[in-house]
């Protein structure tokens, strides 16, 4: 329950974000078309904390005022925030699918059809294994590498 509190106030704050995105291009775009004689003396920084300030305002007159930019902007942000609840959520990470697969470099307990593969794995009896590693030990001993 946590974890879809803390997902639905994300959402929100995400759609409240690109809201306000939708607003401030919505509106700039007829502001430049109004001021475009002398588009230096614009005063876009009070357009912009307006639109930052007093949103609702903005967009209600916006609606009023049949905008077609904001209307599609307010739609593709709904369509964005909508895909992201629940469609990315299904994706898995790496981490989540590693124990199907080996990877190298990737952490996870091994099966044992993982490491007793056929015609790879050689069973050896530990006293044979013994013998081994005594008779090897015993060749070295003659060695320069092995400071003798």
């Amino acid at each position: 329950m946590k974890m879809f509190s803390i997902r639905l106030l994300l959402t929100i704050f995400l759609f409240l974000i690109l809201e306000l995105i939708v607003i401030n291009i919505a509106g700039l775009l007829p502001f430049m078309a109004i001021h475009k004689e002398n588009i230096t003396d614009a005063p876009y920084m009070e357009f912009l904390m307006d639109s930052l300030l007093h949103p609702l305002e903005k967009s209600s007159a916006m609606m009023e005022e049949k905008n077609p930019l904001f209307f599609l902007g307010s739609g593709g942000a709904l369509l964005l925030i909508l895909y992201v609840v629940f469609f990315a959520k299904e994706r898995k990470g790496e981490y989540e699918l590693a124990d199907k697969y080996g990877v190298y470099g990737k952490a996870r307990w091994a099966r044992k059809n993982e490491i007793f593969i056929d015609n790879e794995t050689v069973g050896v009896p530990v006293k044979q294994l013994m013998q081994d590693l005594e008779a090897s030990m015993m060749e070295g001993k003659g060695d320069k590498r092995y400071g003798q």
